[in-house]
């Protein structure tokens, strides 16, 4: 075939494409010309073209249609609610997808946009192309998935790569096949975590209600050590052997602390800059236990357990809560400021030295995984609670193991090339890493932990290096007598208690409608379910369930309802698609009824005490117990 004939149908391919999906269309169109090293279409323009990429065929050679059937028969089940196809080849796994699952919607991500284009130049493939239900990520970075996958029902997504082209160029496709499973864990995780601890956190927030109006944000020191070396300490047994350089480190860095080490770090003689503490559960606060009044700043999220705030003496800032009641609370009272999202105490003591403007950022005891089948550097909390339970029979290394044996393990490449055990959470905690890193290219950082699980982006570094940077803690502390001026300013609490009261109030009234509404929709929906069982016209129902339904989503405190329903919700859309009958959605409704009704009733009963609490912390009244 000639060229004209591959230029005229990538025109009528981009033109079909443009009709679904113009940016795409647009970026492919503004590819130069030439194509991409290493493709080669063969037979382009007959019925069943092949690709070859770096010399090898991406699809069968001789069937390559028949091939990409087959694929999709052993790789697709047939209860999945998506098909994500990761690598496009020439079409063949879509258009398998397509015919075999006409009612599934398909992600095709294609990182190679000069592939892509040159697929578009070998067949005819405006079917495909122009078909609404198919949806495109061609080219452009990893981060770009979460956002095209939310769009997406991922109850049970089956996940088909074009395995041959992941093989032949790992460095351009793994980065995007790991955001995907990345996205699925954190999705799976978020929602097993949010039926474990949903409750926990909207009850912390209630409790903390008197420190949210106190305490500052950490927004107000964005940027504050522009240019400042910091040191990022981690619990991971790593850091054992980083604890004797500590004192010597602090003169040249800025040292942001996690919780659970704390104890360690200071039995060296160290003192945080900055620790960290997000975890709503009562034994991360006892890490604070048995420590003096630090000279820096507790860095804490609003649903932390509410013993933390219990240290009088302490300097608290805040940063932003990642809920539905914390975020409407904040708009009310200031924005505390954001931290990323990593779902670790880690990740966010990481974060806060990037926000801080700490460059270049090191990191002490960031394993993420098991060396040594250990979980915590010596000294921490845990270790303690081991140590004191320890006997002749029963030493501290049993109980160590014992902590990390049964909880699925398996073996990943570590810093210094070897392999440390580690399981699927602390592999979301290294892709979060990862794509902050690819996010923000310029930003050096290093890990002082060689037998942690590698991390892309950030290499090894020798603790002995850093000792050679130059001294910089006269400007640290210059920077944190700022902080603590900041903390002290006691000028915004007023108008932070004023709309805390407001927004509480407006928030109690609100879930006391949805209460009602609840209950209202429950009753309809029983009506409703009888009414099916004796055949008779349910029109009625149907329009008062519908009136209940609006008023529901006319007010604001939906989402802060909807919060520890989630659990519910999941439940019934894990069911996939499978046809019910009417008793069978009745059912469903009645179960989403009930828990906005319970929902609310009980988050306004907490935010009611909160209202209390909160007025008497005004007027000087008895100490609420998060601040005795």
């Amino acid at each position: 075939m000639s060229r004209s004939g591959e230029d005229l149908r990538l025109r009528e391919n981009l033109r079909a494409l443009a009709g679904t999906d113009p940016r795409t269309a647009e970026a492919v169109a503004a590819l130069p010309a030439g194509g991409t090293a290493g493709i080669e279409a063969r037979d382009p323009g007959t019925e069943n073209p092949s690709l070859l990429v770096d010399g090898v065929y991406v699809h069968g050679r001789h069937a390559p249609a028949r091939d990409a059937e087959a694929h999709v028969r052993r790789e697709v089940d047939p209860s999945a609610t998506a098909v994500i196809v990761i690598g496009f080849g020439l079409g063949y796994p879509v258009e398998a997808v397509r015919r075999a699952f006409p009612s599934l919607p398909v992600l095709v991500v294609e990182p190679d946009a000069g592939l892509f284009a040159a697929a578009l130049g070998a067949r005819d493939l405006r079917h495909v192309l122009s078909d609404a239900a198919v949806h495109w990520c061609v080219g452009g970075e990893p981060g770009r998935l979460p956002a095209l996958l939310e769009e997406l029902p991922t109850a049970r997504p089956a996940l088909l790569p074009l395995r041959s082209v992941v093989r032949l160029r790992p460095g351009t496709y793994r980065p995007f096949e790991e955001t995907i499973h990345s996205w699925l864990l954190r999705r799976d995780i978020n929602v097993n975590t949010l039926n474990r601890f949903g409750r926990l956190w909207v009850r912390n927030l209630c409790r903390n209600i008197v420190p949210m109006a106190r305490c500052a944000g950490i927004g107000d020191l964005r940027g504050l050590f522009e240019g400042v070396p910091a040191l990022v300490l981690a619990g991971g047994p790593s850091l054992d052997s980083v604890l004797a350089f500590l004192p010597a480190l602090r003169e040249r860095m800025l040292v942001v602390c996690v919780n659970t080490p704390l104890r360690a770090v200071r039995e060296c003689g160290v003192e945080p800059d900055f620790t960290v503490v997000v975890d709503p559960q009562f034994w991360a606060s006892r890490a604070l236990d048995w420590t003096a009044a630090s000279h820096g700043v507790l860095v804490a999220e609003p649903s932390t357990c509410p013993r933390v705030f219990r240290k009088p003496t302490e300097r608290f800032f805040l940063c932003s809560s990642l809920f539905p009641l914390g975020e409407t609370l904040e708009e009310a009272a200031g924005r505390k400021g954001h931290l990323g999202a990593g779902g670790s105490v880690s990740t966010s003591a990481w974060d806060l030295a990037r926000f801080l403007g700490a460059r270049p950022l090191y990191a002490a005891g960031l394993d993420l995984g098991f060396p040594g089948m250990r979980a915590h550097c010596k000294g921490s909390y845990a270790e303690s609670l081991w140590s004191a339970e320890s006997g002749r029979l029963s030493p501290l290394e049993d109980s160590a193991f014992r902590s990390v044996r049964d909880i699925g393990l398996f073996p990943v490449r570590s810093t210094d090339g070897g392999s440390t055990p580690t399981d699927r959470r602390m592999l979301l905690y290294k892709w979060w890493f990862e794509n902050q890193l690819r996010i923000d290219p310029g930003l050096e950082c290093r890990t002082l932990s060689p037998r942690g699980v590698r991390i892309e982006g950030m290499p090894a570094a020798d603790v002995r290096e850093l000792l050679s940077l130059p001294a910089a803690r006269a400007r640290i502390d210059q920077g944190m007598r700022r902080v603590r001026e900041i903390h002290d300013d006691e000028s915004r609490h007023d108008s932070t208690r004023a709309g805390l009261r407001r927004a509480l109030g407006e928030l109690a009234r609100q879930l006391g409608n949805l209460e009602d509404l609840g209950a209202r929709g429950l009753s309809a929906n029983r009506e409703l379910s009888a009414a099916i069982g004796r055949g008779q016209d349910t029109r009625t129902c149907v329009a008062e369930l519908d009136r209940i339904d609006q008023a529901i989503l006319e007010l604001p405190a939906r989402s802060i309802a909807g919060f520890l329903v989630q659990g519910v919700i999941h439940g019934i859309v894990g069911e996939g698609e499978k046809p019910a009958g009417a008793q069978e959605v009745a059912a469903r409704s009645e179960a989403i009824y009930a828990g906005v009704a319970e929902s609310s009733r009980w988050q306004r009963l907490l935010i009611e005490r909160a209202a209390r609490e909160l007025d008497l912390d005004g007027e000087g009244g008895p100490r609420s117990p998060a601040r005795q």
